[in-house]
């Protein structure tokens, strides 16, 4: 009677380990629901198109872009991760630039439209799946925020480095409807 009980101990360990934790690394971003309604950016990789200049914010908005920097999600996927500390009103477009050693754009990134929002934003976009991956440089990157009227005026703009090493990507470039780079994704905890 023992044995069976020390089985069926062990196949209980087994069929509870067997379901584990699970994995957060796909989790949609709150902080970034919350500014801005959704988590699925517009992606387009090296366009033509050029981002907008560094422009202060007005007196009733916030603009501190803290920390841009080449990271991993917990399934140790490369990711890009975006922090920022925001006074928001509604109604401005979010934009997400990156820029390769030589300045020209990686990726634009845009979705959603601001609501009222005061507070921390954390975000991590992932940068290679299956075969697909960011076009990224292999020098110094660059990222620039900016939050645009839909008039086309921006309201706020920031730039900063992105830190971290620069991870070597193999892959084509995602295809439309990837979620490579699309689907913005929780930070880490205690990020």
């Amino acid at each position: 009677m023992k044995r069976l009980g020390g089985l069926a101990l062990v196949l209980l360990a087994l069929a509870l380990g067997g379901c584990g934790l699970k994995d957060k690394s796909y989790a949609t971003s709150p902080s970034l629901r919350a500014l801005i309604g959704t988590t699925i950016g517009n992606v387009a990789f090296r366009p033509a198109e050029s981002p907008p200049a560094p422009t202060p914010p007005p007196s009733d908005w916030e603009l501190h872009f803290s920390l841009a920097t080449f990271s991993h999600l917990e399934n140790d996927q490369p990711s890009l991760q975006i922090v920022l500390q925001v006074r928001t009103h509604p109604g401005a477009g979010f934009e997400l630039w990156l820029l390769d050693e030589s300045r020209q754009v990686v990726a634009r990134w845009s979705a959603g439209a601001t609501t009222s929002y005061v507070g921390t934003v954390c975000f991590q976009l992932e940068l290679a799946r299956d075969g697909e991956a960011v076009p990224l440089g292999s020098g110094e990157h660059r990222a620039i925020v900016a939050f645009r009227q839909f008039t086309g005026d921006i309201v706020a703009a920031a730039e900063t480095r992105v830190t971290g090493n620069t991870p070597r990507l193999d892959g084509v470039v995602p295809a439309q409807g990837s979620p490579v780079y699309r689907d913005a994704l929780a930070c880490p905890k205690g990020s």
